[in-house]
């Protein structure tokens, strides 16, 4: 099983890095037409992407391993998810709006 977390792990960062990038060039199109079905299912989606996000960072909070001899998480995965959650919670406000 450590081997198993251990190989995610070393792929979850360009994952999340992926999926972020992913989302962000999908929610800018924005659909140009005025049909509520193409416009609900555009942001169906954009929730869609985000759950994907948020099942991503919780993969990284399982693996996440210490930094060497600092007991911590690596400075570039906590980047990574403070970018992510402040993704998500642009696009849930961006749906409040709504």
């Amino acid at each position: 099983m450590s081997r198993l977390k251990g190989l995610i792990a070393t792929q979850i960062d360009q994952a999340i890095e992926r999926a972020i990038a992913s989302y962000h060039a999908f929610a800018r199109d924005e659909p140009h037409s005025t049909d509520p079905k193409e416009f609900a299912a555009h942001h169906a989606a954009c929730k869609a992407a985000l759950a994907h996000l948020d099942l991503l960072l919780k993969i990284a909070r399982i693996t996440e391993t210490p930094a060497p001899g600092a007991g911590e998480t690596p400075d570039d995965r906590l980047a990574l998810i403070a970018e992510a959650r402040s993704a998500i919670g642009a696009a849930a406000g961006d749906e409040d709006d709504e």
